[in-house]
């Protein structure tokens, strides 16, 4: 009687221990997937800082040059006034 007893109280354990093991595994799936997605996130954001290096010396060079377009658009406004005073 005592040998049936250990085999059940085993058997008990087994099943507890499966009811665990399958909380891991639904753990382990959730993180899965939330690492998935940011996976996918961070190569969006490596996408964009590389568009950013491609497209942020363009856009500095066209500051750049509509500041000095500005800049000289007013002096010689500034000239042509003093000319005509």
């Amino acid at each position: 009687m005592a040998l049936l007893e250990v085999v059940e109280t085993s058997q008990e354990h087994v099943v507890e221990l499966r009811h665990e093991l399958d909380k891991v595994r639904n753990a382990l799936d959730r993180t899965d997937a939330v690492l998935a997605i940011a996976d996918e996130t961070l190569m969006r954001a490596e996408g964009a800082i590389v568009q950013s290096r491609r497209w942020a010396p363009v856009a500095l060079g066209v500051v750049g040059l509509l500041a000095v377009g500005v800049t000289v658009a007013i002096v010689i406004k500034r000239r042509s006034d003093a000319k005509q005073s």
